[in-house]
């Protein structure tokens, strides 16, 4: 079974909409596992912005296969070094699933040794950047709440996976139970 396609916005649309679909998706599971796949779909969401700072258009859906259930969030998101590496820090296998292969790894390190991103990690750290005016600005805007962030949704899950190309993330959590 698989979820509606929810639009995730860094204004906040789209939170409470992909949390209502996670809960629809899990309603006849037991009330654990409910409210672990729920923590699930928050931190996938939450970390994804904090380290990627605006997001517009990102797609979030949950698919769920006899007790597996498979979190995507796909977004076209130009990714600094920085956030590239925080991103791919926060998976199971820390690396970049797109590069698979002797091409793969060759763009990869293509991409790290051109630093194709210093620009834009400049801008996401400059006056000139702001973001949407929340509580996260205040609270969870810090690198020790990007490391906890991490930790809960690795803990929670059997594998976190992301996909970078060309300016497509793809992140991609499994819980199974």
């Amino acid at each position: 079974m698989k979820s509606k396609f929810i639009s995730i916005h860094s204004s906040g649309s789209g939170f409470i909409d992909a949390n209502q679909e996670t809960e629809a998706l899990t309603a006849g599971l037991p009330e654990e596992q409910r409210l672990q796949l729920c923590l699930i779909t928050e931190e996938i969401i939450s970390l994804f912005r904090s380290v990627t700072g605006e997001v517009d258009g990102a797609e979030f859906w949950l698919e769920d296969e006899e007790g597996k259930f498979t979190f995507h969030l796909t977004a076209h998101q130009k990714l600094g070094n920085k956030q590239r590496n925080q991103l791919i820090q926060s998976t199971t296998s820390k690396t970049n699933e797109a590069a698979k292969g002797f091409l793969g790894k060759l763009r990869e390190a293509f991409v790290q040794a051109l630093s194709v991103g210093n620009d834009i990690d400049v801008y996401y750290n400059s006056s000139d950047y702001s973001r949407s005016v929340d509580i996260t600005d205040d609270v969870i805007s810090t690198p020790e709440w990007d490391k906890f962030e991490r930790s809960v949704l690795l803990s929670l899950t059997d594998n976190v996976s992301i996909s970078i190309r060309g300016g497509i993330v793809d992140l991609v959590a499994v819980k199974q139970f």
